[in-house]
């Protein structure tokens, strides 16, 4: 089974509030009140998203109680084994093994990637090693079913979180930046629009022009099938990324990665793309790929088009840096400090399989925000998409002292 680990939020601090959402976790501790098995439905108007914690332990995303299923893996034997919630505490659950004596139940951390949930219906079996269990189905196909189940829900509940959080008509300006020798430059700005809306269930459609930037065009119906872990597409909370590949106008390709960020009204979205020179990319014969290079980086900052006027908001002074800066190699990284409490950190050039990260932090007013796209290989695929959001006033004395993913 690979490596598993669930959601945290963290309330420790007064107005902090963390948001994690990790590509390898099959749910998330986040859930919106729609039920999951219920597809996404059109709706007339915008609905408001609230978001819901239990304080039961959560594995893979969901909340447990006593009774329910699992299945978990015994370092002894090195096996999968069925097993159901004895008691729970803190952040741990009581795992008792079915076919077993009390005396091999033990406590284990709900977050460990050594336990899955699994129906009751499914659970009736009293071991995996059972001779009850026809001979056909072995362990791992079992454990393939649950996976394939849970990221079938899981990717219901990503194209529900993005299109309640990002559903809207928005309007605004982009600007343009350019690498000009070892530095990102100011290139131009152009007027930008956006349309998302749900012109059927399970799908959303997103239109996204730039003026004169076919590049930068994005023009999709995304359904549960593009939150696949390969595609590169996540949401949490009011942040998301998609990725996605372009051709430029000298025709190379371009692989397009995009952070948004929403607050109430406003939003505020970053197109980092990249593409290999064109020698580059003939020549190179190894798995490592060509060195993929920034050619073009888009800020977009946008209003919802609600034909309510909107009372101006104060400046904000230039972005302070990242709240909560990822553990990472940053040689051939750029910051640049924007205004508007914008900061942005991403790598100027990047080897396909090299890991990495993208990162955008905002200061929308009266609360702050990073968005952290963390992969594995410059391909479009994800490793996770983490959201943090904190009160501002908080963020300049409460420093994170959560235990961090890496990158």
């Amino acid at each position: 089974l690979s490596k598993m680990a669930a959601s945290r939020t963290n309330h420790a601090m007064s107005g902090r509030l963390v948001l994690l959402a990790l590509l390898t976790a099959p749910l998330y501790a986040l859930q919106l009140h729609l039920a999951q098995h219920s597809p996404l439905r059109v709706l007339p108007a915008r609905a408001h998203v609230a978001l819901c914690e239990s304080e039961r332990p959560l594995v893979g995303g969901e909340p447990v109680e006593v009774g329910d299923a699992l299945v978990c893996r015994d370092d002894a034997s090195n096996a999968w084994w069925r097993a159901t919630v004895r008691d729970t505490r803190d952040g741990e659950v009581l795992v008792h093994y079915m076919g077993c004596d009390d005396e091999w139940d033990e406590w284990m951390d709900a977050a460990s990637p050594d336990l899955v949930r699994v129906d009751q219906e499914d659970n009736s079996r009293a071991a995996f090693h059972s001779d009850e269990l026809e001979e056909s189905l072995t362990d791992e196909e079992l454990l393939d079913k649950y996976r394939q189940k849970r990221w079938e829900q899981n990717a219901r509940w990503q194209l529900t979180t993005l299109a309640k959080s990002q559903l809207g008509e928005w309007s605004g300006t982009c600007t343009l930046y350019k690498p000009d020798g070892g530095k990102v430059v100011v290139d131009s700005s152009a007027p930008c629009g956006c349309s998302v809306r749900v012109p059927q269930d399970n799908c959303v459609a997103w239109t996204d022009v730039v003026d004169g930037v076919a590049a930068l065009r994005f023009d999709e119906r995304l359904e549960p099938h593009s939150f696949a872990r390969e595609r590169g597409n996540m949401a949490v909370g009011n942040a998301y990324t998609l990725s996605s590949r372009r051709s430029l106008t000298d025709g190379r390709e371009a692989l397009v990665c995009e952070l948004g960020l929403r607050e109430k009204g406003r939003r505020v979205r970053c197109k980092f793309v990249y593409s290999a020179d064109a020698v580059d990319a003939a020549d190179a014969a190894d798995e490592s790929g060509p060195l993929l290079k920034l050619v073009l980086l888009a800020v977009l900052r946008e209003s919802e088009r609600s034909g309510q006027t909107q009372a101006p908001l104060p400046e904000q002074p230039p972005g302070v840096g990242l709240y909560d800066p990822p553990p990472a190699d940053r040689t051939d990284y750029c910051s640049l400090y924007l205004d508007d409490g914008l900061t942005l950190v991403f790598a100027t050039q990047c080897a396909r399989s090299s890991a990495g990260f993208l990162s955008v932090d905002w200061v929308a007013g009266a609360l702050r925000y990073q968005a952290d796209r963390k992969f594995a290989r410059l391909d479009g695929s994800l490793s996770t998409l983490e959201l943090t959001e904190i009160a501002t006033e908080d963020a300049n004395f409460l420093l994170p002292q959560f235990p961090s993913s890496g990158s």
